[in-house]
């Protein structure tokens, strides 16, 4: 029998360097301050993330590997425990004045799969969002009064 799989992807621009984006996404273990509700751990090489899914809908838990990094430019999760198994990508792409940041998952494993997968995107986007806020507060000032 076929494993089963699902991959997803999600986008997000923010007005800020790659290099403050992934600064504060690999420092996850150290600090999650800034994701809604999180609780995180880790290491050199990996991290622990446990986050709230919605409204009474839990937490999503998972422990992830940090294989590779590539400076300024992403880096790669393998997703070892919780809801999902396989990897996750996350690629930063500077666009203009700020990053885009790009989230591909490729999972082939899970208890009802679909469902883990919209919780865990969920999770992810809500992080970003969080991410987005924080990172263009510092600049909010200059640039409205810029127009």
């Amino acid at each position: 029998m076929m494993p089963v799989r699902a991959n997803a992807t999600d986008e997000l621009f923010i007005h800020a360097s790659p290099e403050a984006v992934q600064r504060r996404l690999l420092g996850l273990s150290e600090d999650a301050s800034w994701w809604p509700g999180a609780r995180a751990g880790g290491g050199y090489g990996w991290v622990t993330l446990d986050v709230p899914i919605g409204l009474h809908r839990g937490r999503m838990k998972m422990k992830a590997s940090i294989p590779s990094s590539r400076e300024w430019e992403g880096f790669t999760w393998t997703l070892e425990e919780g809801e999902l198994a396989g990897r996750a990508e996350w690629w930063l792409e500077s666009f203009k004045d700020g990053t885009i940041v790009h989230y591909f998952l490729d999972v082939e494993r899970g208890r009802r799969l679909p469902t883990s997968v919209k919780r865990h995107r969920w999770a992810i986007r809500r992080g970003l969002n969080a991410l987005k806020d924080l990172l263009e507060a510092r600049g909010a000032p200059a640039r409205r009064a810029a127009r």
